[in-house]
């Protein structure tokens, strides 16, 4: 049995009806008017909602101040009535039956609320019969459509609103689906076909409206060219014989029916002839005589001073050899209108005068004692309703309505209005709509019976198989057999099947579910592939251990390891030999580190290091094992890789007390370290943060700085090492900012290759850099080369080498004596856009340089892929050349194997002449460093070459 009655609640929960009794109200003054008189109204959803959830009291005062609205919108209090009995009386019913208020609803207003609709509106009110029954129909249907609304907005109430979930009978909510199913197609019937039959009777007032204005039409206009015609014969007697005028006067006044007087008006608008036999008091209104006007016309409404009749006339001007006048016929408008109105016999047809400025005065709100809507279109049909008390039934007032029409008449100014009564066809539309409501009570019953019938089929069998599921226990489900209801329904019995397969297979499942969870435990907080904690974890552990510390006041440093160049690896080499690498330097870390560490895997080559440490002393010891055995060759597979890494260390509490703290700081401290060639670490430090802020400054100066230029290039002189002659230019950038000072490039560079500025600033290099060598060229130094570095966000663009060419047309340089560097880690990171791009250069004759060689780990390759002329051997490896065997092995290697390629070979970073000599005795081509010369601007350069051609 189903319950919505609510238990008692705090005086305080009354307020959550507020808003609802609010929306109530609304629901009810904002009605839906289906047609005549017939409104539909919603505020009872909100009634139940009350009433339903906060008790009865609250439901009655909310129904009564809610159902208050019906006064205004019919006139009366038998609104309040009914609304509010029928809220009381589904409350009672509820609460001893328990059944669908849809239900409740449909028997109340079957067995007391029609019977009351009868006594209220056709005992009191003075309704008919007919009337009473469609308001009686209407109020069911709109009540049972109500209280389904209420069944779905309650559920939601109760759920969203107030927060209290309470499960459903499925039966209810089939019925509820049911009922709505068949419903809403017959209130969707409701509405099309009232519709229709409203839109047919309202077709047929309007024909009934149209004939009779066309035919009081055709009628006025022949009453005026009938007697204008008449009053046009007046200037044959008087240009005859003007003595009997007065004769000829009454002989055609007594000929015009209506005629009140005929005036004969000279052209200086004196009267000179008048018949006056109706009327004691003869009047004209003067100023209708229009001298410029001298064809017969009507003229507009005006009142007798009198009589305060209103009155028109007809008026025929003479133009004649011996006269020059007017001929006026006055006639009362009330006697035309009874004229016009014995022309149609029928009662429900009225016919009104009126002249466009009455219309204006009046507004059109009184027509024939009736009063039409302030919005109605004079121009088109509207409906004119009765005037007196606005507060009568509406009904009533609808029955005594009117459709009106106005016609404008030829050659007459005045409007012509029809109103044929509504009464007649308003009762054929009643008849239509009962029947309608008959039909829909009809399916509404119909659809109450199989929404019973269908739910009680459906939800017995699973009510038997929800109560032997409630009563199955784990016991049962191991060994004692159930008893399964049986059932006709296909769908309910494969879930019972698929119960019993289900509990069959339970055990296995747990047994399963049980060896599994430990490795999920482990998943949750661990890094599969280096067995380390994950993020979630070592947050726990160090959260743990940071609150020990703080107890015993100890301290704690935590390592923010970063690996150096290990995408180029994983790129190259492939990601499992990157993961493999992962591996063996976590175990390498874990020998270090030993068990009192925390470790963790905070990113793909990033690492977290939380262990105890007495002061930076001993974070540095454990630091420098770190980046000794990390850097030390490990074999995979049929590769020798060597990786290094940066690390950043916050100590706790000297840099900060928090896990977040901690970890930022140790960031910062590792970019730091970074920025100083990497395989180091460095300790956090107040600094670093200015450090980052000097980053932001330069970013936000980068932009202006080109803008303004501030940047500048130095040039490094390449020499031959067995002449000592110059052979070429290397262009460097260099920046002097008055907010910043100077600024390294390997500030800068960085930066602006993030930012994208980098394109901007390569494209000002390549196009100083060739002006430079125009400068060289012009004093005679057409043997030397400059070389430019490119970055790889300029080979992002395909225009490079149609720019670098144009640069150089532009200012007269040959491609030969241009040159371009790129790095190793450019070529592996996007070999194919950087290969397609040299080859168009060196086409153009551009020599390309491969940079900083012997630093990757494929560089041997690319010497045979890569369309390049010139290798420049890396700094780190000149710099131990002449004390570290292994380093000069690999010089001389290099240069072997550039020779057999016939490629040009460059030392950078030479500064000893022990170093230049060793590089000399191997077969190095060239040299470059701080012994032969420092960067320089090129002004610098020239001179010095100007001196050294006039020394030698």
């Amino acid at each position: 049995m189903m319950t919505l009655t609510p238990k008692r609640k705090h005086s305080l929960s009354w307020l959550g009806a507020l808003p609802l009794t609010i929306l109530a109200v609304l629901f009810n003054y904002f009605s839906v008017e289906i047609f005549f008189g017939i409104d539909f109204l919603f505020g009872s959803v909100f009634v139940f909602i009350i009433v339903f959830t906060y008790g009865l009291r609250a439901g009655l005062a909310a129904s009564l101040i809610a159902s208050t609205a019906t006064f205004f919108l019919w006139g009366h209090v038998f609104g309040i009535i009914l609304l509010t009995c029928e809220a009381a009386a589904v409350y009672w019913l509820q609460r001893r039956s328990g059944m669908n208020p849809a239900i409740l609803v449909a028997v109340y207003w079957l067995f007391a609320g029609i019977p009351l609709v009868y006594l209220t509106y056709f005992g009191f009110l003075g309704t008919d019969l007919l009337d009473t029954t469609i308001v009686g129909l209407k109020y069911m249907v709109n009540g049972i459509l109500n209280s389904l609304i209420f069944s779905i907005f309650h559920l939601l109430y109760q759920q969203y609103v107030l927060k209290r979930f309470k499960p459903k009978r499925f039966q209810e909510v089939l019925f509820i689906t049911f009922t709505s199913i068949f419903l809403i197609p017959s209130m969707f019937m409701l509405v099309y076909e009232g519709n229709k039959e409203y839109k047919e009777e309202l077709v047929r007032l309007e024909q009934t409206a149209s004939l009779k204005k066309q035919m009081i039409s055709s009628s006025l206009s022949s009453w005026e060219s009938a007697h204008r015609a008449s009053l046009n014969t007046l200037k044959l007697y008087i240009s005859e014989d003007s003595r009997h005028m007065q004769q000829h006067l009454q002989e055609l006044g007594r000929s015009l029916p209506y005629v009140q007087d005929i005036y004969v008006f000279n052209h200086r608008k004196d009267l000179d002839y008048i018949y006056s036999e109706k009327s004691n008091l003869p009047f004209y209104h003067i100023p209708f005589l229009k001298l410029t006007k001298m064809n017969p016309y009507v003229t507009d409404v005006y009142l007798n001073q009198f009589t305060r009749e209103q009155m028109t006339s007809i008026v025929v001007p003479f133009h004649e050899e011996k006269y020059t006048g007017f001929a006026v016929a006055t006639y009362r408008i009330q006697d035309l209108l009874m004229m016009l109105n014995r022309m149609e016999p029928r009662e429900n047809i009225e016919v009104s005068l009126y002249d466009e400025q009455l219309l204006s005065m009046y507004r059109l709100s009184q027509l024939k004692n009736g009063k039409i809507s302030e919005f109605a279109d004079p121009n088109s049909s509207f409906i004119m309703q009765p005037g007196g008390d606005q507060s009568e039934n509406k009904m009533n007032r609808w029955k005594e309505s009117s459709l009106a029409e106005r016609t404008a008449v030829p050659l007459i100014p005045w409007n012509l209005f029809t109103a044929v009564e509504i009464e007649p066809y308003q009762d054929r539309l009643y008849m239509s709509y009962i029947k309608l409501f008959g039909m829909i009570l009809m399916m509404i019953g119909m659809s109450i019976f199989l929404a019973y019938w269908l739910s009680n089929i459906l939800v017995n069998s699973i009510r038997s198989l929800s109560i032997i599921t409630e009563q199955v226990s784990p016991a049962k489900m191991a060994g004692q057999k159930i008893a399964w209801p049986k059932t006709s329904i296909m769908e309910v019995s494969r879930l019972t099947k698929s119960f019993e397969q289900l509990i069959s297979d339970f055990n296995q499942i747990m047994q399963e579910l049980k060896s599994k969870q430990k490795k999920l435990e482990y998943f949750a907080h661990y890094d599969v592939l280096t067995n380390m904690h994950n993020r979630y974890s070592f947050t726990e552990q160090l959260e743990r251990e940071l609150r020990l510390s703080g107890q015993f006041d100890r301290s704690l440093a935590l390592m923010f390891c970063d690996l150096d160049r290990f995408k180029l690896i994983n790129d190259s080499l492939g990601h499992d030999t990157g993961d493999e690498l992962l591996r063996e330097l976590s175990n390498k870390i874990r020998n270090i580190c030993g068990e009192c560490a925390i470790l963790c895997r905070h990113g793909g080559d990033e690492f977290l290091i939380a262990l105890p440490a007495e002061g930076e002393d001993s974070a540095a010891a454990a630091a420098r094992k770190l980046l000794e055995d990390i850097s030390k060759p490990i074999v995979i597979g049929e590769h020798e890789v060597s990786v290094t890494c940066s690390i950043g260390i916050s100590l706790y509490p000297a840099h900060a007390t928090t896990i977040e703290g901690l970890i930022s700081t140790a960031d910062i401290a590792m970019y730091s370290a970074k920025e100083k060639g990497k395989n180091t670490f460095e300790f956090f430090s107040p600094e670093l943060s200015g450090n980052l802020a000097r980053r932001v400054m330069i970013e936000n100066e980068l932009q202006k700085g080109i803008e303004f230029e501030e940047f500048h290039l130095h040039y490094q002189p390449q020499l031959d090492l067995k002449t000592n002659r110059m052979t070429g230019l290397e262009a460097l950038i260099r920046w002097e900012n008055p907010r910043l000072g100077r600024v390294s490039p390997a500030e800068f560079i960085p930066v602006a290759e993030e930012t994208g500025i980098i394109r901007r600033l390569g494209e000002w290099v390549i196009d100083r850099a060739a002006s430079d060598m125009r400068k060289l060229m012009e004093h005679g130094h057409h043997e030397l080369s400059v070389a430019v570095n490119i970055s790889i966000k300029q080979f992002y663009h395909d225009s490079l080498p149609g720019f670098i060419m144009e640069v150089l047309a532009k200012h007269q340089v040959p491609a030969s004596r241009f040159k371009i560097e790129i790095t190793e880690s450019v070529v592996i990171g996007h070999f194919d856009l950087v290969l397609e791009q040299l080859h168009s250069l060196k086409k153009e004759g551009i020599q390309i340089a491969l940079d900083d060689f012997g630093t990757g780990y494929s560089s041997l390759n690319y010497l045979k892929i890569l369309p390049i002329d010139i290798v420049k051997i890396d700094r780190s490896f000149i710099q131990d050349i002449l004390s570290n065997p292994e380093d000069a092995a690999i010089v001389q290697a290099v240069i072997q194997i550039a020779e057999s390629s016939s490629l040009t070979v460059i030392a950078e970073g030479v500064e000893t002449d022990e170093q230049t000599d060793f590089l000399r005795v191997i077969g190095c081509h060239q040299g470059q460093g701080y012994t032969f010369s420092r960067p320089k601007p090129i002004e610098a350069l020239l001179t010095e070459l100007e001196e050294q051609y006039t020394k030698g």
